[in-house]
């Protein structure tokens, strides 16, 4: 295999792994309550290319909120007039899918929305849970985007290195 590609593969999946572990422990280390979704934040935005991580990164931020509002919106709504929880997904979601099939990387819109709807605890306000949500998503996406800007610098580093040690050697 090429040297490259073996770097390329390994760095890869060091990141990937590195990226997804930090996430859950930093979303342990501040408290939030469902860490699941740092880990999967930070696998979602890492790509094979940095470019396309960090429009990833972009798309997941934005998108994220955009549910977020939506779900907040729908379900102050949605209280004031008894709608069904149902209904309410409904609407979230047809509020950010125009959006989303315009710009794919938003896709993540429709389903926060739901997520924030469908995840509160007894007690707990809708904007809360948005936040907390949010977070966790945020907190992820970040990690994995920086991680991967560190494992490429590190990755070229080490390329031209073996480059040069051949060179030489």
């Amino acid at each position: 295999m090429h040297l490259g590609k073996s770097v390329s593969y390994l760095a890869f999946t060091a990141r990937c792994a590195l990226s997804a572990s930090l996430a859950y422990l930093l979303a342990r280390k501040v408290g939030l309550s469902h860490p699941v979704w740092a880990p999967m934040s930070a696998l979602i935005v890492s790509q094979e290319r940095l470019a396309d991580t960090r429009e990833s990164l972009w798309g997941r931020l934005l998108g994220t909120v955009l549910g977020m509002a939506s779900a907040v919106l729908v379900d102050a709504l949605g209280r004031s007039i008894a709608a069904p929880m149902a209904a309410q997904i409904a609407v979230t979601v047809a509020l950010c899918a125009p959006l989303s099939r315009r710009r794919p990387a938003l896709r993540v819109s429709m389903w926060t929305g739901p997520i924030v709807l469908l995840t509160p605890a007894a007690h707990t306000s809708v904007v809360w849970v948005a936040l907390y949500r949010g977070a966790e998503v945020m907190l992820g996406s970040l990690v994995g985007a920086s991680l991967h800007l560190v494992f490429d610098g590190l990755s070229l580093r080490l390329l031209r290195l073996v480059r040069k040690e051949r060179r030489l050697g």
